[in-house]
């Protein structure tokens, strides 16, 4: 498979070469629950490596075609439905982290829907920190700057995002290949409710129990509690930050429901969602 690095220097030459389309979808019906939508915490950058992605939002509804660029602002709920055209749906997409940045190669499964491959989980506060320039990509600028303003911010981050991505990693990762590659595809789906044991297992070509065993045999615990202890992480820093709702927290952390995701911190963490916000500011 092709280095994800390659495909990003690639976008990056178009884009200096002044023939790169960026599709940024306007900021509308925010941190809304749709079907078969979803909404992150933060910006995510989509790069169309095959086929074409038809894009739903609350005030866009576009074709990203393949060496396309899509940014999709904080928040807006969107649905992507691949499509196969000359080539076979392939997209590259980038996500912040809590420690850092996600970055990982997705593919149309045959049922229609898009499965995550070839996942990079890289911890690095620079990477994490890049993300604040696709966030400014959705600001209000005058129409004869916009394009020159959304070029420039989109470089700085591939620029920063291919230095992380070549960096040294710095260490030997103890763990087995199966038991990252899991952690890895996890990571980048915490946020969808669907996420499951079955899913991943399928992903990576192996059976459910064998997955499961392996991963409690290497981290202790079972991986449907290690995804709930992630997604608890990640409301945890949510929670913090004072942007959101509890709701809206609950949605984007990959919860059903919001009384399922207040119930399922009261029982872990000992407070409700609310109370821990109150004692983590007070």
């Amino acid at each position: 498979m092709i280095p994800l690095s390659k495909d990003i220097e690639r976008v990056l030459a178009s884009l200096r070469a002044g023939r790169l389309k960026v599709r940024v979808p306007r900021s509308s019906d925010l941190f809304r629950w749709k079907p078969r939508s979803f909404f992150h915490p933060y910006p995510e950058l989509f790069i169309q490596t095959g086929g074409a992605t038809d894009f739903e939002c609350p005030a866009d509804s576009f074709r990203l075609r393949t060496w396309e660029v899509c940014v999709m602002p904080t928040g807006v709920p969107h649905a992507e439905t691949p499509v196969d055209l000359k080539s076979p749906f392939g997209t590259i997409v980038f996500m912040r982290a809590r420690d850092g940045f996600l970055v990982h190669r997705a593919s149309a499964s045959p049922d229609g829907g898009i499965h995550a491959s070839q996942a990079e989980h890289l911890v690095s506060s620079r990477g994490r920190s890049a993300f604040r320039y696709l966030e400014e990509m959705s600001a209000a600028v005058a129409e004869k700057h916009r394009s020159g303003f959304r070029q420039s911010l989109l470089e700085v981050f591939l620029v920063t995002a291919l230095g992380e991505l070549h960096r040294p990693s710095g260490g030997i990762d103890s763990q087995s290949p199966l038991v990252t590659e899991t952690e890895k595809l996890a990571r980048t789906l915490l946020g969808n409710p669907d996420l499951s044991v079955a899913g991943i297992a399928s992903t990576l070509g192996c059976s459910a129990n064998y997955l499961s065993r392996c991963f409690h045999e290497e981290r202790g615990m079972t991986l449907g509690a290690w995804i709930t202890r992630e997604r608890l992480e990640m409301a945890r820093d949510l929670l913090s930050e004072q942007r959101h709702s509890i709701s809206e927290i609950g949605w984007m952390c990959g919860f059903s429901s919001p009384s399922y995701f207040i119930r399922v911190f009261r029982q872990q963490a000992g407070f409700t969602p609310r109370a821990w916000r109150e004692a983590a500011v007070a």
